[in-house]
């Protein structure tokens, strides 16, 4: 018997891209399946039993497994979609990187190899040297700090590539206010800003759940700074405080091993996060682009490596739209 998540109807959107740009998106009605909604699945023939209800309860809806770990039955039954009146999208594999709370900050440093610990020094040693000790670590959870929080954030966020390139952006509408707030009410929303002075350097916004997980769901930094790297050194304020003030079990980063994941992780699953598309008539064109443009992306990735250009396009990209 799976628990389903407490946000049950949600809207899915099959983006289609080019590289990493969403060209456009075809929106439809979804269920999300989070991790622990997923783990009331104990065998592969509960999955099964699972899906086959969703699709006769719910058949015009997306069913999207939200970080499912390749090694459990759900992953498993995902082989069978066909049978079970779905198209199976975005199937594939990616790290998934974690910091389990032990004892100290300082003893996760010291357990560091050198290479890590060389690095996170001078990260450090740089920041120090442009900022001293002109800089503040503040905290966001009460529900009238929430504003605060999210126009900082904000600030920040539109000066990023991604934000002007991908139109990543910090949600600061009425809708999104409302629910973060929502999330400071019940404890949840812990978020944090790096100040320099009256400027806002970094941002790391997140919430903690009452299984004593901390999901740290959004960063940035301004790209102004970013040679003396305020992203590596908030995220180390963020852990000391975290070790020091109402300690987590864990630091969920999500998926993907960005380099600064690397540097603060100390454990690692590999998941996925498959979508479920209703094998009906209407749905079958967004799935046909999705799947065309994702397989072009490929193409184009592989043959800018061939190249050896890969890296210097990345740059050119990112560098283009900084502002």
């Amino acid at each position: 018997m799976a628990l389903l998540a407490p946000w049950l109807a949600q809207t899915y959107r099959i983006p289609v891209r080019f590289g990493e740009k969403v060209l456009f998106a075809f929106a439809l009605p979804a269920v999300r399946l989070t991790p622990a909604a997923q783990h009331g699945v104990r065998c592969v023939s509960d999955a099964h039993a699972l899906l086959r209800w969703l699709r006769a309860d719910a058949p015009d809806n997306a069913v999207v497994l939200t970080d499912c770990v390749t090694s459990s039955p759900l992953y498993a039954s995902l082989n069978q979609a066909r049978s079970l009146g779905y198209r199976l999208t975005k199937p594939q594999a990616d790290t998934h990187l974690f910091h389990r709370f032990d004892q100290s900050y300082q003893v996760f440093f010291d357990g560091r190899s050198s290479k890590y610990k060389n690095q996170l020094r001078k990260k450090e040693k740089v920041f120090l040297g442009r900022f001293g000790s002109d800089f503040e670590l503040r905290e966001y959870r009460q529900p009238d700090a929430v504003k605060a929080f999210l126009d900082a954030a904000g600030a920040i966020n539109r000066k990023t590539y991604q934000f002007r390139l991908f139109g990543e952006s910090v949600g600061s509408d009425a809708d999104s206010l409302a629910d973060a707030r929502r999330a400071a009410q019940t404890g949840r929303f812990r978020s944090f800003v790096l100040w320099h002075g009256p400027a806002p350097l970094c941002f790391v916004l997140g919430h903690q759940r009452v299984d004593g997980t901390y999901e740290h769901q959004q960063t940035g930094y301004d790209p102004e700074w970013r040679d003396y790297s305020p992203g590596i050194f908030c995220n180390i304020l963020l852990l000391q405080r975290l070790y020091a003030v109402d300690r987590p079990l864990l630091l969920d980063f999500g998926s993907g091993d960005s380099d600064y994941k690397r540097l603060f992780s100390n454990q690692a699953l590999t998941t996925a996060n498959p979508v479920l598309i209703p094998d009906l008539r209407r749905y079958l064109m967004a799935v046909w682009l999705h799947r065309a443009a994702a397989q072009a992306n490929t193409a184009m990735v592989r043959l800018l490596e061939r190249w050896g250009i890969k890296d210097k396009v990345k740059r050119w990209l990112r560098g283009a739209y900084k502002g």
